[in-house]
């Protein structure tokens, strides 16, 4: 988790012309009388505008370089060759299915694909690594409790947990009667499927996940939580004290806020609907979660993956990104300097867009929103209208944004929304001064 164009629009006057009036002079019997037009004096008329752009149907995907967001290394270490521990309390009628299914994710293709680019190896388990607790679960526990719970079971010398290495994450299963509290309320309550974290067990570093089982969980739910937090844990798996694969860059501050600052390859896919990948849908034999590809964004294919079979990606991009200034200091932060669009308060500004796919497709509809995945209006205020609301690859449209009043970043967050058959994908941007 992480906190952090073109016209001038074209100011036509028209001009009158008077007309001079007829000859004193008598016409010609063989003539029609004849009438001079007289120009009157002033500057001349303003050329006209070029017409605009809107490109052409094209056969080269995506048509458009994409401007999507990339996942930052921060330095962290991974885990590089995982070894999932499975930790159950008593009751657990489940406990069977969740241990094959630690023993079962790592090890083929949807593994490979959520983690390999972050240079994490292939994950294994095996009997060994599956905990069954004896001690009746607490009918609440905290995160903080969490850890010291942890680090007690790893750090015992006899009759404790596999023990711990740079390798090593526990992914803890809560039964329905214990309440996760997570700063002090309830992680269910809050929406939340799970979270991991790391501990120090004799100075090793110890990553370790939980997942809860919320009143509304049934067993898919709560494999597609942990899908997801053993893909971060493995991409990201000391999140406070040495962050790896977490947030967004700098220039892709738009991601950030689009994502609101949940950030990590997850996270950056849980929002959207055809996220989830039903048993069968992958090679796992269980629900799980596609995450965050940074090589599949920038080739302009879904940054979701794995990608579904068949599928075609489409989108829009901005063709017109600038420098700008995001004030984060409300946030805790510095000034930052991202990719963008400048925008003075009160002047109306044009940006071209350009529609992309990674394949052959037919035309699907976009709308702007100010605000984020959900919508709504941002804090500043901003108007937004689109001169095409229709396109496919290579084609463009122009948005026409205003902004009303400046936001407390100093920035604006809009999203372009485009939909075809149901099915929407996202492209944020930025609005800076």
């Amino acid at each position: 988790m992480k906190n952090h164009a073109l016209i001038g629009l074209l100011s036509c006057s028209l001009f009158t012309v008077a007309c001079g009036a007829t000859s004193d002079e008598p016409a010609p019997v063989t003539a029609p009388a004849a009438t001079d037009p007289t120009p009157a004096e002033g500057p001349p008329a303003a050329p006209a505008a070029p017409p605009l752009d809107h490109g052409a149907p094209s056969d080269t995907y995506p048509a458009f370089t994409p401007a999507m967001g990339q996942l930052k290394h921060n330095g962290g270490s991974v885990l590089k060759n995982p070894v999932i521990v499975t930790v159950t309390w008593p009751g657990n009628d489940t406990a069977d299915q969740l241990e094959t299914f630690g023993d079962t994710i790592g090890a083929g293709q949807y593994w490979k694909d959520v983690t390999s680019e972050y240079a994490v190896a292939a994950a294994v388990s095996g009997e060994a690594h599956h905990v069954r607790l004896t001690e009746p679960a607490p009918a609440t526990l905290s995160d903080a409790e969490l850890a010291t719970f942890v680090n007690a079971n790893v750090a015992k010398t006899e009759g404790g947990w596999p023990k711990p290495s740079s390798d090593v994450v526990y992914i803890l299963y809560l039964p329905k009667t214990t309440t996760l509290m997570l700063q002090g309320k309830s992680a269910c309550a809050q929406g939340v499927g799970g979270y991991h974290d790391s501990t120090k067990v004799n100075g090793v570093s110890t990553a370790y996940a939980i997942v809860p089982h919320c009143g509304y969980s049934d067993f898919d739910h709560i494999t597609l939580s942990a899908s997801h937090e053993l893909g971060e844990a493995a991409t990201d798996p000391y999140p406070r004290s040495r962050p790896a694969w977490s947030g967004f860059r700098d220039e892709d501050l738009a991601w950030e806020f689009f994502q609101q600052f949940q950030s990590e390859n997850g996270d950056a896919c849980e929002f959207y609907r055809d996220s989830d990948l039903a048993a069968g849908e992958s090679d796992v034999a269980f629900t799980v979660q596609r995450q965050w590809s940074n090589a599949s964004a920038k080739a302009g294919h879904d940054p979701c993956v794995p990608v579904f079979k068949g599928s075609k990606y489409f989108n829009v991009t901005p063709l017109a990104l600038e420098d700008i200034d995001v004030d984060l200091s409300s946030l805790g932060g510095d000034v930052a300097t991202s990719k963008g669009i400048k925008v003075k308060v009160g002047e109306p500004r044009q940006i071209p867009l350009g529609f992309y796919s990674d394949g052959a497709l037919g035309p699907w509809t976009i709308k702007a929103v100010s605000g984020g995945i959900a919508g709504g209006r941002s804090s500043g205020g901003v108007d937004l209208e689109l001169d095409v609301t229709e396109g496919q690859n290579g084609q463009k449209a122009y948005l026409t944004i205003t902004v009303n009043t400046a936001g407390k970043t100093n920035a604006d967050l809009i999203t372009i929304v485009s939909t075809r058959a149901g099915v929407s994908h996202y492209m944020p941007l930025l609005l800076g001064r």
